[in-house]
């Protein structure tokens, strides 16, 4: 590398006076350029603070409408900011959320067998015996044929 002499001008501190001149000792800079492969980066944005029903499928995996059907379910315990259409949840809290849904199946399945009990009793005091139907895992009524409760034999 060649060695450079510079001159610097030097305002003095306190006015207007001549500029003093300073000889500076040579710096020695080197100039490389690095390949690294686009696969060998790996590049994170921090998580978003709230989560909409545009960015829950990147944060979180659950889709938009899943989103969209949980928080406006009857008992959600979380506060939902209305902007426009979008709705807007504070991430940590709808996680923590989901975590303590994924932790109490048990008392699920209960809440779930004692509304099949009141509903047979319902249909008891009426004279009719719940009937099982296969689920057909489709969101449409089933058929016109399907009956769901029969008079029990006499």
């Amino acid at each position: 590398m060649r060695a450079i002499e510079r001159e610097v001008l030097e305002m003095p501190a306190g006015g207007w006076s001549s500029p003093k001149v300073i000889d500076q000792p040579p710096r020695a800079t080197a100039t490389a350029t690095l390949a690294i492969p686009l696969d060998g980066l790996t590049i994170t944005a921090p998580q978003p603070e709230m989560l909409s029903q545009k960015n829950v499928e990147a944060v979180t995996g659950i889709p938009a409408r899943v989103f969209l059907d949980t928080i406006r379910a009857p008992r959600f315990p979380l506060l939902i900011t209305k902007l426009g259409k979008l709705r807007l949840v504070p991430r940590e809290a709808f996680v923590a959320y989901l975590r303590a849904l994924a932790s109490e199946p048990a008392s699920r399945r209960t809440t779930e067998a004692d509304e099949r009990t009141r509903v047979a009793a319902v249909l008891a005091s009426a004279g009719l015996e719940p009937v099982s139907c296969p689920r057909t895992g489709r969101a449409s009524p089933p058929p016109a044929r399907t009956s769901r409760a029969r008079l029990p034999p006499k």
